[in-house]
């Protein structure tokens, strides 16, 4: 057997201490599978595309590099000064327009801008939070010009017409708005009769319908009604009688597709 060789530890320092060890390797975590995932280093944040060792001592994270257009916060946090600034200046800009009546809406009482920041931003939490909607075929709808969605109702509350009208907005590539035609009933209640009608929503009449075709907006329509939220759970499923409001004569005079749309889930939500 060879002799070993010793090497005294006192060499190392003699040498310049770390200099002829390979690097330590830090934060290395691991896949699903077990297998080591690679490890980033400061250049590949800088776009060098070379692996460099980690900052070892507090000081040093002052030299991290940064991109181009953004400062040290927005590095940090992801929310940096100009960025904050930025949204501060926009809600403020949204409130001066609100409230010196510096905004459209049209013939219907849409008003895309609110729907866009404000509406949208409220029903968005319980679309992906609490009922945790997918949506499939979103792509058969067109992306330009008038058509009319042909949708089941259910569950007791018309939640599932909102969570349709936020699919079709944040899933559609071309980000349509849904005009939902509603019955007469939403159009009487304090609050929710001005809420319904700034979200684009307009009487379930076939003279309202075309106008809305005609100007290429994408319409939806439940034709159960009432009697496909008042569906008891042992009926659930089950097609109601269609109302008489003429929407499929509508939309082929008009020429705009028929788009059918199945809702799933929402017989559950709370069964009568």
């Amino acid at each position: 057997m060879a002799d070993a060789k010793v090497i005294p530890f006192d060499d190392d320092r003699s040498r310049g201490g770390a200099a002829g060890r390979p690097p330590r390797r830090r934060g290395v975590s691991r896949r699903a599978g077990g297998e080591p995932a690679p490890v980033r280093g400061i250049g590949d944040l800088a776009g060098t595309g070379e692996l460099q060792p980690l900052p070892t001592r507090a000081g040093e994270q002052d030299d991290v590099p940064v991109k181009d257009g953004t400062d040290a916060g927005d590095a940090a946090g992801g929310r940096g000064d100009g960025g904050l600034e930025r949204r501060i200046a926009g809600g403020l800009a949204f409130l001066r327009r609100r409230l010196t009546g510096d905004y459209e809406v049209d013939d219907f009482g849409y008003d895309e801008e609110l729907t866009d920041q404000v509406l949208m931003s409220l029903l968005r939490p319980v679309y992906e939070k609490y009922f945790r909607v997918e949506v499939k075929g979103v792509e058969n709808i067109p992306a330009e010009g008038g058509a009319l969605i042909v949708a089941n109702h259910s569950g007791t509350l018309p939640l599932d017409g909102l969570m349709m009208q936020v699919a079709v907005h944040d899933h559609h590539p071309a980000g349509r708005h849904l005009r939902l035609l509603a019955a007469d009933l939403v159009f009487v209640l304090p609050v929710v009769n001005e809420l319904a009608r700034k979200l684009g929503h307009t009487l379930a009449c076939a003279e309202d319908a075309e106008r809305l075709l005609g100007q290429g907006e994408l319409v939806g329509v439940m034709p159960e009604g009432f009697k496909g939220i008042g569906k008891p759970f042992g009926e659930r499923y089950k097609l109601q009688r269609f109302g008489r409001g003429g929407f499929v004569s509508t939309a082929l005079r008009q020429g705009a597709p028929i788009v059918p749309c199945s809702i799933v889930g929402a017989e559950e939500i709370y069964p009568m």
